[in-house]
C-alpha cells in the first residue's frame, strides 16, 4: 500500500507557507517596518506651482525658510505672519534692517542691501527654501533659482500708474495661500484711513501737498505715482503742474518752485550745500509752505522705501501729525 502521509505534511507545510506570505501582502510597508522595529520613511513633499510675475515655479511641500531681497516685500511677508528667513538692509548707505521693521526680523539672517546686485554667496549660505524678489532683480531669475526656487512680484498699478498696495498685498498673499490673513489686515487698514482721512478732511479742506526730493544732482517733483497713501488714501489735495502718474517724478528748477507754490512740502533730502543752498534763495523763502512753517522733513526709510501695510500704516500716522502739527488721534 502506497503511503500518503509525507505528501499530506508537504501540503500543510506549503499552506502555512502561503497564508503567511498573504497575510504579509496585506500589511502595509509602514506597519511591516514597523513590526521590524524600522522607522518608516517619510512621505515624499507634495510640489505645488506658484504663479508669479516672471512665469511659473514649482516648490515643493511647505517653504519654511522664504528669503526677502528687498524692504517692501518684507513688510508684506511681516505682515502676512511670515518671518522671512533672510532680509535686505534698509538702503544703500545702511547695514541695518529698517527701523519699523527691525523687531519682527530679531532672528532673520542681514543680507545687507542687495541692489543692484545680489550678494549670492550670502543667499546660498542662508540656505533659503523659497526667493521672494522684485522687479529689480529679473535678469538675475536664472542664478537665483539654482539656489532655491525663485518667484517675483511687482507693484500692481492701476490704469495711471500709481501704485496700489492693497492689490500688490493681495497678489503675493495668493501665492503664498495666505489670503485670509491679508484681507483681515486690509480691513484694519481701512479703518485707519478712515480715521486719519476724517481728521485731515475737518483740517485741511483744500490745501495742497508736494513732495520734495533734494538730491546732489537736483530738484525732483513727485508724482502720485509712490504716494497712494498721501492723494487716494488720506485725500490730499494734489498741488499744480504735479507730474503724470505714469513717472515716479519730474526733475524741478527752483524757478519753477513758484509756479507749484503748495501750501504743505514733504521734504526728503540727504543733507549737503544743494539743500542748505536752496533754503536761502529768494524764491524758497517766498514759497507759501514755507512762509507758514509748513515743510516736513522725513525719513528715508519709512517715506521712501516704505510700501507695504506696516510702512503705509505709519506713514498715514506721521502724515496726519506733521499737516495737523499735533498728535494724531489713534
Amino acid at each position: 500500500m502506497i503511503s500518503f502521509q509525507p505528501f499530506k505534511k508537504v501540503i500543510s507545510g506549503a499552506l502555512c507557507l502561503f497564508a503567511l506570505t498573504a497575510a504579509g501582502c496585506g500589511t502595509s510597508p509602514a506597519q511591516q517596518g514597523a513590526q521590524a522595529g524600522v522607522a518608516p520613511a517619510p512621505a515624499p513633499a507634495q510640489e505645488q506651482t506658484i504663479e508669479h510675475d516672471m512665469g511659473k515655479t514649482v516648490v515643493k511641500g511647505d517653504p519654511q525658510k522664504i528669503l526677502s531681497l528687498h524692504p517692501w516685500i518684507s513688510d508684506f511677508l511681516l505682515s502676512l505672519e511670515i518671518t522671512p528667513s533672510a532680509s535686505p538692509s534698509s538702503g544703500p548707505n545702511s547695514t541695518e534692517f529698517t527701523w519699523y521693521l527691525k523687531d519682527g526680523l530679531k532672528d532673520s539672517v542681514n543680507l545687507g542691501w542687495q541692489i543692484p546686485k545680489p550678494n549670492l554667496e550670502l543667499i546660498v549660505q542662508s540656505s533659503p527654501d523659497l526667493i521672494i524678489g522684485n522687479q529689480n532683480f529679473g535678469e538675475l531669475n536664472e542664478q537665483l533659482s539654482k539656489i532655491a526656487p525663485t518667484i517675483f512680484i511687482e507693484p500692481v498699478e492701476d490704469d495711471q500708474g500709481v501704485r496700489k498696495m492693497r492689490e500688490t498685498y493681495l497678489r503675493l498673499a495668493k501665492m503664498l495661500k495666505k489670503e485670509e490673513i491679508a484681507k483681515k489686515k486690509i480691513a484694519e487698514y481701512d479703518a485707519e484711513v478712515e480715521k486719519y482721512r476724517a481728521q485731515l478732511k475737518a483740517a485741511m479742506a483744500d490745501q495742497t501737498v508736494m513732495f520734495l526730493r533734494v538730491t546732489d544732482k537736483e530738484l525732483r517733483y513727485y508724482s502720485p505715482k509712490l504716494f497712494e497713501v498721501l492723494y487716494d488714501d488720506l485725500g490730499l489735495a494734489k498741488p499744480a503742474n504735479i507730474p503724470d502718474a505714469a513717472k515716479s517724478f519730474q526733475p524741478l528748477s527752483i524757478e519753477k518752485l513758484p509756479e507749484v507754490n503748495p501750501d504743505h512740502i514733504f521734504l526728503l533730502h540727504e543733507g549737503g550745500d544743494r539743500v542748505s543752498s536752496l533754503r536761502e534763495t529768494a524764491v524758497w523763502k517766498g514759497l507759501d509752505a514755507v512762509k507758514n512753517n509748513r515743510v516736513y522733513e522725513v525719513d528715508y526709510d519709512l517715506w521712501f522705501q516704505g510700501f507695504g501695510p506696516i510702512a503705509n500704516r505709519l506713514i498715514l500716522e506721521d502724515a496726519t501729525e506733521k499737516l495737523l502739527g499735533a498728535k494724531a488721534n489713534k
